[in-house]
Parts: structure tokens; sequence; C-alpha cells
């Protein structure tokens, strides 16, 4: 399990790069969200925001390519070996060469990651391993979330949150949006999880008193500073464990709200 954090954080410092961009080129918003990023279940991939209605940045799991779209078009590069600065400069060339300012790319994101960028220097069948299990513990997360946004009244859109890289959306059980459920997938924290973990907690204006609720029939309750339900990536899950996990805990605590 240790080095599949290790390859998560990897992937955690490179994520930065899709935020930065977004963030470079879009208007603020109120959640900041103009950083956040998106999933792609059929291409194993993390993806930036659409600028201009046209550009986008991708990074691909599988292959760890970095690709910046514009349209169908694309130019890409093999992230094996290289630095912070050899991708810095092929960005801010790219960038240019399809017309964007390259003076415009920021990192400026408002938080800093407290872990060291850490190379892919060459992928062997362990590493390929991780990957394969971070991209599917991704997409449990996308699919399961996509359907309980699709049964909902009313969510927020599912992001992958570039400083926590949580894959997380908000459920919102009532017209108000001052109070709801926070459902997700988690990189480890060593706090709540010393590994990646799916998660179910409460949000808004009412105390719960976690001491008086049921047991989970799949997950535990955790009740620390952070206060919810989860499922660490070493215990027995698949996409209808998750599944039942949000159900279950939106079952127990949507009538104490």
């Amino acid at each position: 399990m240790e080095h599949i954090n290790e390859i998560q954080n990897k992937f955690h410092h490179l994520a930065q790069i899709l935020a930065a961009f977004s963030n470079s080129f879009l208007e603020k918003r109120e959640d900041d969200s103009q950083s956040a990023l998106l999933w792609n279940i059929e291409k194993s991939a993390l993806q930036s925001q659409i600028v201009n209605n046209v550009f986008y940045l991708e990074l691909n799991y599988t292959d760890v390519y970095l690709r910046l779209y514009k349209g169908s078009d694309f130019k890409e590069i093999d992230l094996l070996g290289l630095t912070q600065s050899d991708i810095d400069a092929w960005i801010r060339e790219t960038i240019s060469d399809y017309g964007l300012e390259a003076g415009k790319f920021h990192y400026n994101l408002g938080f800093k990651l407290n872990t060291k960028f850490d190379t892919f220097i060459a992928l062997d069948s362990t590493d390929e391993k991780a990957i394969l299990q971070l991209v599917e513990q991704r997409n449990i997360a996308q699919r399961s979330l996509e359907k309980i946004k699709i049964s909902s009244k009313k969510t927020s859109s599912i992001y992958v949150w570039p400083h926590h890289f949580d894959t997380g959306m908000l459920v919102y059980p009532e017209e108000t949006e001052k109070k709801g459920f926070g459902l997700g997938y988690a990189i480890a924290d060593g706090s709540i999880s010393d590994k990646p973990y799916y998660y179910a907690y409460i949000w808004g204006d009412k105390n719960i008193n976690y001491d008086q609720l049921p047991n989970l029939t799949t997950g535990n309750w955790v009740l620390g500073n952070w206060k919810g339900a989860i499922i660490p990536v070493n215990h027995n899950y698949d996409l209808n464990i998750v599944n039942k996990l949000y159900e279950e805990f939106t079952d127990i605590i949507r009538p104490r709200l």
C-alpha cells in the first residue's frame, strides 16, 4: 500500500500543472472551482477545465503522458524522466504554439503541497499494477457519484480538487445549500486513513450526535476531528460496496439533518 501512495503522490504533483492551466486562464470563481479537475473514465485520465471553449490539458495515468488539446488536435509529451523544469518548459512552449499567452501561465493556486515532486523514471510491473489500482479507485468513485447525481434533485459538480486530490461531490437534500452530504474518494492522509478511502460526511448548521448512530453494515464511522464514514481500499470494496456506503450513510443521516 505504501507504493500506491508513492505513485499517487507523483500524480498529485503532476495534477497541479492541470490546475494551474485552467486557473491561469479562467476567471476566479467563489469556490475556486476554476482550478478543479475532471476524471475521464474512458481515457483513465485527469483533465483540466476547458479554456476559451477549446483548450484543455490531460494527464493520462496508464501511459504517463501529458497532452494539450486544441479541439481534437493535440500535442503530447512522455513524462518519464522529466523534471518539473522540463515539464514547465514544454507547457509554456506548447501554449505559445497554440496561440495562448504563455506569460499568463502561473502556479499561484493559493496553497502548496507538503510533499516533494517525485519524477516518474521508468515503469516496472509493480508501478503499472499500482497505476491500474489507482485508475480503478477513481473509476469507482466517478461511477458511484454519477449515479447519485442522476437520482438527486440537487448536487454540486463532481470534481477532483487539486489541493487534497479527492474526487468529491456535495449533495443537497433540500433546496437550500446550507447543509447536506459530502461524498467521494480521498488519498491517504495520515490522520483519517493511511490508505486511500471512500468517504461520506455531513456539513451544515445542525450538530449530529454520532454516538447515537447505528452501526454501518458497509464501512465504519470515524469520530475524531473529522467525523464521517469511510471504506479504506485495503478492505473488501467494489462499485456495489461503495454505492451501499453512500446510500446507507444518506439513509441514516438524512432524517437527522
